[in-house]
C-alpha cells in the first residue's frame, strides 16, 4: 500500500482530539495554533465542512480552558499572565470569527505568535517542577504545538499569506519537531505506550514534510493540502495522547 493510499485512509483526527482530556494550561498555546491553521483550511475549501466545524470547536475549548484557568487559585504571575493572555485572545477570536479571506488570515497569523508564546509561558508557570512526567507532558504538549505549526505554514504560504517568513520559519519548525521527538524518546524510553505514539508521529511527518514540499514547490497533487492538514492532526492526536500518558498515574 502507498504511503499517500494508508494516509488517506485514516480519519481525520480532528473529532477525536477530544477523547483526550489533559490540564488547560497543556492545550492553549496548541489551540492558538490549530485556530489559524484551520482558519486556513477554511479559507482554500479544504476538508471545508470538518474544518469549520473542527475551528469552531477548538475557540469553544479556548474560551472554556482560559476561563478555567482563570478561575484557578494561584500566584500573582500566574494571574497576571492570564489576564494578559485573555485580552490577547480577546482581539485574536475576533479575527479568527472573520469569513476565512487572504487578508483576514493575515491579520490572524500576525497575533498567533504572541499568543502562543504568553499560554505557553502559562504552562510553563503552572507545571514548574522537576518530576519527568512534568518534563514529558510539557515537551509533548510543545510538540502538538510545533505540528499545528507547521501545518499552517505550509497552508498559508501556499495561500501567500506571509509567504517570506513563512519559508524561514518552516526549516526551524522542522527541526525543532524532530527534536522534541528525540527528547521524548529518551525521556520516556522506559514507556512502551509512549514509543509507540512516537513512532506513529514520525510516521506523519514524514507525510507531512513530503506534502509540504509539494505545496511549497508550487506543483502539488490535488489532495497535497488535505494530506497537510490531516498529517498535522495525527501528530497531534499522538503528542495528546503523551501528554495523556505521562499524566497518568503509575
Amino acid at each position: 500500500m502507498s504511503a499517500r493510499r494508508f494516509l488517506a485512509g485514516i480519519a481525520l483526527a480532528g473529532a477525536s482530539l477530544a477523547a483526550f482530556p489533559q490540564d488547560a494550561s497543556l492545550r492553549l498555546e496548541m489551540l492558538t495554533e490549530r485556530i489559524a491553521k484551520l482558519h486556513a483550511q477554511v479559507g482554500q475549501d479544504v476538508l471545508a465542512d470538518r474544518s469549520r466545524k473542527a475551528l469552531a470547536a477548538a475557540i469553544g475549548d479556548f474560551d472554556a480552558g482560559l476561563k478555567e484557568l482563570k478561575a484557578r487559585s494561584a500566584g500573582p504571575e500566574v494571574r497576571d499572565n492570564y489576564i494578559l493572555l485573555g485580552l490577547l485572545w480577546s482581539e485574536y477570536r475576533v479575527w479568527a470569527l472573520k469569513p476565512a479571506t487572504r487578508d483576514n488570515a493575515k491579520k490572524l497569523v500576525e497575533r498567533a505568535e504572541e499568543v502562543a508564546w504568553v499560554a505557553a509561558k502559562g504552562a510553563r508557570l503552572l507545571h514548574d517542577g522537576r518530576q519527568a512526567s512534568v518534563a514529558v507532558a510539557l515537551e509533548a504538549a510543545h510538540a502538538a504545538t510545533l505540528s499545528q505549526r507547521l501545518g499552517r505554514l505550509y497552508l498559508t504560504q501556499t495561500w501567500g499569506v506571509r509567504e517570506e517568513s513563512a519559508g524561514r520559519e518552516i526549516p526551524a519548525v522542522t527541526r525543532a519537531l524532530q527534536e522534541g521527538i528525540s527528547k521524548l524518546r529518551v525521556a520516556a524510553r522506559t514507556a512502551p505506550e509512549i514509543e509507540t505514539e512516537l513512532h506513529a508521529a514520525e510516521g506523519q511527518l514524514g507525510f507531512l514534510l513530503q506534502s509540504g514540499r509539494e505545496l511549497a514547490a508550487r506543483r502539488p497533487s490535488p489532495t497535497a493540502r488535505e494530506f497537510v492538514a490531516k498529517s498535522a492532526d495525527h501528530i497531534l492526536e499522538s503528542m495528546e495522547h503523551v501528554v495523556r500518558l505521562a499524566d497518568a498515574p503509575r
